[in-house]
Order: structure tokens, then C-alpha cells, then sequence
């Protein structure tokens, strides 16, 4: 039988350089909010305060955005429901919204009724990527917006709360 005695073992490369395969989860980032229901009677998407923070190790990785909320719109007996839309903010400049390649935003989701009830509760997952090119941190924060002849919109209400995770992907 033979015996190996090491005082030390070092790696051919740091762990900074190793390039794992695309596709690759590098890390993930998880907020969790079970609080009181934010609310809004705006047609203007506003911030709804639910901000999720990563900050990425490669510049060419790939952010993958993935919340799920309670959501109600007040509808008084008329149409309406809520928009929500995903914003970001890097390395602490100001808030501005996801964009696809064409131009528009990315992340969007509609909450929409015409049943004409009282309320419209409903439970959402929103989903995007974001290719940030950057490894500064990350803010990226669900806006949040009435539609319709909504009288308002709430997200985490009634029950469920938010649950905002990131992940990063390699390429």
C-alpha cells in the first residue's frame, strides 16, 4: 500500500479562469419580500421598491430574470388590470428598462379583465434574459403600472408575496 503526503496542492490556473461551459449557471441571487401589498393608482409604471441584485463575473454572461408575485387589480365593476415591467440600474446609475433587440421592453407582463368583478387576483411569473455587458453590480427592479378603468394595482397581495431571482449564464 502506498501513502501520498501533500502540505500543498496548486492548481495549474486560479478559479478566475476557468471558463465553464456555455449554458453554465454561475451563480444565482434570490430576494424574497412577504410584506404588506404594494399598491399603485398610476397608469405610469412606477418602482415598486422589489430590487434584486447580482453582479456578474463575465462581461459577455447572460442574466436570466425570474419572479413570481400575487397580484390584484381593482377593477370597480369595469376593465382594467397591471402592467409590469422589468428595470435595471448599473453599477448605481438610474433605472431604465429592459430592452429586447427591438426595441422594446422585455419583461413585460399584462394582468388584464373584463368580467367587470370587484377584484382580479392572480398569481404571475415574469421571465427574461438581460445581456448586461458588464460586471458592475446590478440593480434590476419590477415598475409596476394600473391599466384600463382600474382604480389601482397591487402586487404581493392577499397573499404569496415576491420571490425575485437571478442567475447568471455563462456563454
Amino acid at each position: 500500500m502506498s501513502t501520498l503526503t501533500v502540505d500543498n496542492i496548486v492548481g495549474a490556473t486560479t478559479a478566475a479562469n476557468v471558463k465553464l461551459p456555455a449554458g453554465s449557471i454561475l451563480q444565482t441571487t434570490t430576494t424574497f419580500s412577504h410584506g404588506a401589498a404594494i399598491q399603485t393608482a398610476s397608469t405610469s409604471l412606477v418602482a415598486s421598491g422589489m430590487i434584486a441584485t447580482i453582479t456578474p463575473k463575465y462581461n459577455n454572461s447572460i442574466i436570466m430574470l425570474y419572479l413570481s408575485t400575487s397580484f390584484t387589480s381593482l377593477d370597480n365593476n369595469a376593465v382594467g388590470g397591471t402592467q409590469m415591467v422589468f428595470y435595471k440600474s448599473v453599477g448605481g446609475g438610474s433605472y431604465s428598462v429592459i430592452n429586447t433587440a427591438t426595441g422594446r421592453a422585455s419583461g413585460g407582463f399584462l394582468e388584464y379583465s373584463s368580467n367587470g368583478s370587484s377584484y382580479n387576483h392572480s398569481v404571475g411569473t415574469i421571465m427574461c434574459t438581460d445581456s448586461p455587458a458588464t460586471t458592475s453590480a446590478i440593480n434590476y427592479q419590477l415598475y409596476f403600472a394600473r391599466l384600463g378603468s382600474s382604480n389601482s394595482a397591487s402586487i404581493q397581495r392577499d397573499w404569496g408575496g415576491v420571490h425575485f431571482h437571478l442567475m447568471e449564464i455563462s456563454q
